[in-house]
């Protein structure tokens, strides 16, 4: 017998005038988490996100050719928010999607002054 996966957590829900944030926003961190971008961008499961993990992945699924419906349902966002990201994937210039790891991890040679 398989354990089944843990609930989602709850959607966000109103106190008076104020939305209480998503759980599946993340804080932004300065931290890009590679993996968590590649398993929200292949649409295996929902992961959180930081905005800028978001838009990644956001770029990722429009450069494999999906729209925006994919984009959302891949994301766990509405339509209206499929489409700002991509619109800022295509206002950031993130066509082609840049490489993660060499984003985090440059080369040992880029990061020698030029004499």
């Amino acid at each position: 017998m398989t354990a089944s996966a843990p609930n989602p957590p709850a959607a966000s829900a109103s106190q008076g005038h104020q939305m209480m944030p998503s759980p599946w926003v993340l804080p932004e961190d300065g931290i890009v988490d590679p993996i968590a971008v590649e398993i929200a961008a292949a649409g295996a499961r929902r992961v959180a996100l930081t905005a800028t993990e978001r838009l990644l992945a956001a770029a990722r699924i429009l450069a494999a050719g999906h729209h925006q419906t994919e984009l959302a349902r891949r994301l766990g966002v509405s339509y209206d928010t499929a489409r700002t990201l991509a619109a800022l994937v295509r206002r950031f210039g993130l066509l082609p999607v840049p490489d993660l790891w060499t984003l985090a991890y440059p080369p040992a040679d880029a990061e020698a002054p030029a004499a």
